[in-house]
């Protein structure tokens, strides 16, 4: 039997029930020794590394500050989820870049990119459990420094800004990174509808 389905309705459907849920974790470090700025140093080089190893060094620096923020996953990013589903593979479907921004203009449904990126920065680890995945990212004291007010992972993304499809957008009310901190991201959706 062939069924009609308006993948738009469909979409908003998805969201309405809340079954696609995000948490962002900012916390920052200060990096003020040589062994601290060396961990900065491996840390901001790090990608797709063990959880494990990303803690070990993680476990050097002394935390500063950390809040929680909740995002929005976007239509760009349910979209993408849509079409792997029905078997167009125009995109893999795959996370590999978050980035940071300085726009504190409200999310959108409608959103494609960050409104004002400013740094952009590939995943250091990540982990899956069940229907939950997190992915961390590193931003060194030397990547990014200043009022960072969005926040936004993208599937298929490269390192130029602005690239890939934008999965998930959040406000961070203000998040004030010094450039002596580093700073790490910890994005976390669980695909459920509790």
């Amino acid at each position: 039997m062939w069924y009609n389905i308006n993948m738009e309705e469909y979409l908003k459907e998805i969201a309405d029930k809340k079954m696609w849920k995000g948490k962002i974790t900012f916390q920052c470090f200060d990096i003020n020794t040589p062994l601290k700025e060396e961990v900065d140093n491996i840390l901001g080089r790090a990608m797709n590394v063990s959880g494990e190893y990303f803690n070990e060094m993680l476990n050097l620096l002394t935390p500063k500050s950390d809040k929680v923020f909740y995002n929005q996953i976007v239509l760009s990013g349910r979209s993408v989820f849509a079409q792997r589903l029905f078997g167009t593979t125009t995109y893999t479907g795959t996370i590999n870049y978050g980035a940071v921004g300085t726009s504190d203009t409200a999310v959108s449904d409608s959103d494609i990119k960050l409104v004002t990126e400013a740094k952009r920065k590939g995943i250091a680890t990540k982990t899956i459990s069940g229907d939950s995945v997190s992915f961390r990212f590193y931003f060194s004291k030397a990547d990014v420094a200043g009022t960072l007010e969005e926040f936004g992972t993208f599937i298929d993304g490269t390192a130029s800004a602005d690239s890939g499809q934008l999965f998930n957008r959040a406000l961070t009310g203000g998040w004030v990174k010094s450039a002596s901190e580093s700073l790490t991201v910890t994005v976390q959706f669980d695909l459920n509808p509790a």
